[in-house]
């Protein structure tokens, strides 16, 4: 005889949850009973409330979605999740603090799946740090949850190399889809009691903050490559940016230059076809290659050299900007 699919509740937000979602719900072994998002809310310049992109993929594939603000001193909404007596809790960027009464429903374990090899990366934002960082690799971990941010047992983890010339974009979008996978199989192994949790050497964890426009600013002071990393880790969100008298500029591609003897953040040549070159600290340098005004597009050096170039001769100097 069959055995029952594992009942299941999802919980997650952005687009990188999406293919886990996707994932469970295709597969026989699993049935997906309910999805929890964030509330709508207000986007782009009209304001208007916006659902999330777990939210989209649920609501059009007839799942039932529920958005609570909170579950603190919300008895009404634990008592709900407890009546879909889960087996699995399945939480991927959900974006609420859960309470032990919500950790302690689910039947086998409430699981998350974290974009970093723990225990390093804690936190929210995983992903930006390990490119900022200049790590050669990061990976997924599926963890079993506790009352501590991301301090769970470990049930798997996979790497995955980080290119040089990759952004936030592009090993975003390749740890959601791998990490889709590894949910799936790891949740059945766990099942069936193949796997087991290795808990997590605490004393070498690392953590991560929330990304702020203030963490996105380029220091010109920095070595390029710390720049250029920077850059790849904020693109093409928030982007990086810095000050050209008084106008706030984007750069969402940039390479290091050769080395040179200029005071950090003097602009040493802006032509089409090379980039604009701006000198940086440790006597580095940097080509910007590509780039957004204030309420523009994203243009090649090429494309925003044609409409105006840089005013400031040294932006360092040039920087009046108060966040």
């Amino acid at each position: 005889m069959d055995k029952a699919p594992l009942r299941l509740v999802f919980m997650g937000c952005p687009q990188f949850a999406v293919p886990a979602l996707e994932k469970l719900t295709q597969d026989p072994a699993f049935n997906v009973i309910a999805v929890y998002c964030m509330p709508d809310r207000p986007k782009g310049r009209g304001k208007k409330p916006s659902p999330t992109p777990v939210k989209i993929f649920a609501e059009t594939h007839g799942l039932p979605v529920f958005s609570p603000e909170t579950f603190r001193n919300a008895p009404e909404e634990i008592d709900r999740l407890r009546s879909f007596a889960p087996d699995y809790l399945v939480v991927a960027a959900y974006g609420l603090i859960l309470p032990q009464a919500i950790l302690d429903i689910p039947g086998l374990a409430p699981v998350n799946l974290h974009a970093s090899i723990l225990p390093a990366y804690r936190g929210p934002s995983p992903i930006h740090q390990a490119i900022i960082d200049g790590l050669p690799e990061t990976g997924n971990t599926i963890m079993l949850m506790s009352k501590g941010m991301d301090e769970g047992d470990i049930l798997a983890i996979q790497t995955t190399p980080i290119l040089p010339d990759e952004d936030f974009a592009a090993v975003h979008d390749r740890l959601s889809i791998m990490g889709a996978d590894l949910l799936v199989d790891t949740l059945k192994k766990f099942a069936d009691g193949s796997i087991t949790p290795r808990q997590q050497n605490h004393a070498t964890a690392t953590y991560t903050r929330k990304i702020t426009p203030d963490l996105a600013k380029i220091d010109w002071n920095e070595p390029a490559v710390k720049i250029a990393n920077l850059i790849r880790a904020m693109s093409p969100t928030p982007g990086a940016w810095f000050e050209d008298a008084g106008e706030r500029i984007k750069v969402f591609k940039a390479t290091p230059g050769a080395a040179i003897s200029a005071e950090p953040g003097m602009v040493l040549d802006q032509q089409p076809g090379s980039g604009i070159l701006v000198a940086c600290g440790a006597g580095s340098s940097l080509h910007l290659l590509e780039l957004q005004r204030a309420g523009k597009s994203r243009l090649s050096c090429r494309e925003f050299l044609c409409g105006c170039a840089l005013k400031s001769k040294n932006l360092v100097i040039d920087d009046r900007t108060k966040i």
